[in-house]
């Protein structure tokens, strides 16, 4: 293959989702039909992720998202020697590029139409929450009833506001927030504020009120309400709990998050992760045994779903091919 097809294989790998959108994926082409993964530790989430559990999904995701566009031209990946240790670069996975004559995998055709839908979803009708229900499989419970749902937009607030309330955590999610069109990464990487739909005015305050005046809104009882998102939670036609084997790799579990999402494109679902029900421990094990995902497997992550109201849909901030190829 030539280095231009397989930059472009690259470029649809990264369309695929990552925490904070961080995009830790390094690429390397590999002689004359190879390519070498690695991560970028530099990406890592020191404080919100210091096990690497979210870098690992990541890493997972975007080598499902190589899998998928090269089974878009007729191609099939296959192990190859893992790369060596560099500086500057976790080896994490070699691949093959080798001819197939396997139909392309259909929850590649979602591939460029999925992205985080941050904003408030179009009120669910009986149609909409039959629809998600049907989404249920062997990685996902689905919980659709609306007390339900509430309930767990008030545990989300919870958990999600322990996570606000460290200083260092706050910080490092700022640094990884772009809230003025005027940054020179709005458009490469991280949370902008049109993708976390917010106006000018919101995307001031957000700086205002996780910077140093977090403080003095807490004081006040005004942090907490400030920062809560349970209403969208609520308000949603559903809501889907990604769940895997306890004891699998961060990276396969990346596999199957990607592919669930694009499942949920797939039914004209938008979707935005809910981190905190995963990552706090007391609100996964609630979460867990509500949604009664069996045991010996773990929440991985969940997601609010719900139509999309009609309009633009926001634009992608990815890195450009040149940060991601070394």
């Amino acid at each position: 293959m030539s280095q231009v097809d397989r930059e472009a294989l690259v470029a649809e790998a990264m369309l695929a989702p990552s925490v904070h959108n961080v995009q830790p994926a390094r690429w390397r082409l590999a002689g004359a039909d190879g390519l070498q993964l690695f991560e970028d530790p530099g990406c890592r989430l020191t404080v919100g992720d210091p096990g690497g559990n979210d870098a690992g999904i990541s890493l997972g995701a975007a080598a499902e998202g190589l899998r998928l566009a090269a089974g878009r031209v007729g191609l099939v990946l296959v192990p190859a020697e893992p790369p060596a240790a560099e500086p500057g670069l976790r080896p994490v996975a070699g691949y093959r590029l080798v001819p197939s004559e396997e139909a392309p995998d259909p929850l590649a055709s979602h591939v460029e139409a999925r992205r985080s839908w941050r904003g408030t979803f179009a009120k669910p009708g009986a149609a909409d929450r039959e629809a998600v229900s049907a989404l249920a499989c062997e990685n996902a419970a689905v919980l659709v009833d609306p007390e339900v749902l509430g309930g767990l937009a008030r545990r989300f607030d919870r958990a999600s506001f322990g996570f606000m309330h460290d200083r260092d955590f706050r910080g490092e999610l700022l640094s990884w927030m772009r809230l003025t069109p005027r940054h020179p990464r709005w458009s490469r990487d991280g949370l902008n504020a049109e993708a976390m739909a917010m106006g000018r005015v919101e995307a001031w305050g957000a700086g205002l009120l996780l910077g140093r005046s977090f403080a003095a809104f807490d004081r006040i009882g005004l942090a907490r309400p400030l920062l809560a998102e349970g209403a969208k939670v609520a308000s949603a036609a559903g809501l889907v709990v990604f769940h895997r084997p306890s004891d699998e790799a961060p990276f396969d579990s990346g596999a199957h998050f990607y592919r669930l999402w694009l499942r949920l494109e797939a039914a004209d679902f938008g979707a935005a992760v809910l981190a905190a029900l995963a990552d706090d421990r007391e609100a996964a094990a609630e979460v867990a045994r509500i949604a009664g995902v069996p045991g010996g497997r773990r929440v991985v992550s969940a997601f609010r779903i719900g139509r999309r109201p009609a309009g633009a849909m926001p634009e992608r901030a990815r890195r450009p091919i040149g940060e991601v190829l070394v």
